[in-house]
């Protein structure tokens, strides 16, 4: 209880305490802004000392949202299997502002690399057994799963098809 309470004054002490709560975070992973907030909030530290302390890693440049958003959408299309949707929706589950959402997924897009990567996937996931109805089935709700949209579904399956043909 009473470590609750000294993290609640605001004082130098309790800022350097966030500061240094948010640095292992960032050890492990990067994180958006928003997160840091969360989960210095959940640790009991007021509003007040969690802002100014993200304030001084924003100062430092060790917590930028437009970084974190482009280095996710960067990791994930890399890493292969994610469309545009999910890459939305996980990046507003992390917090990060619509319009940084909408620079680095939107205006990033590139059809081409998004259709490659769905029938990439869509081969992996087929090379295994034999591509009867219950399996394109499975293969097209993965597809809408991982965020590709309908008409990306549509042209992969088309074109799956055509190469078993």
């Amino acid at each position: 209880m009473r470590r609750r309470a000294s993290r609640d004054s605001g004082g130098p002490l309790d800022v350097e305490a966030a500061r240094e709560r948010c640095l292992r975070l960032l050890s492990t992973r990067a994180r958006s802004e928003a997160e840091l907030r969360s989960r210095l909030r959940r640790a009991g530290f007021s509003p007040q000392v969690a802002e100014a302390a993200l304030e001084r890693l924003r100062g430092a440049g060790l917590v930028d949202d437009a970084e974190f958003a482009r280095a996710w959408v960067e990791a994930r299309r890399a890493a292969g299997g994610s469309g545009p949707a999910k890459l939305r929706w996980e990046l507003r589950r992390k917090g990060v502002a619509e319009e940084l959402i909408r620079r680095f997924v939107d205006e990033a897009r590139d059809e081409q690399a998004e259709l490659a990567d769905a029938l990439a996937l869509a081969r992996r996931r087929m090379a295994h057994g034999p591509a009867d109805t219950a399996a394109l089935g499975r293969l097209r709700r993965l597809l809408l799963r991982r965020g590709y949209g309908d008409e990306t579904v549509e042209s992969v399956m088309s074109r799956y098809l055509s190469e078993e043909g």
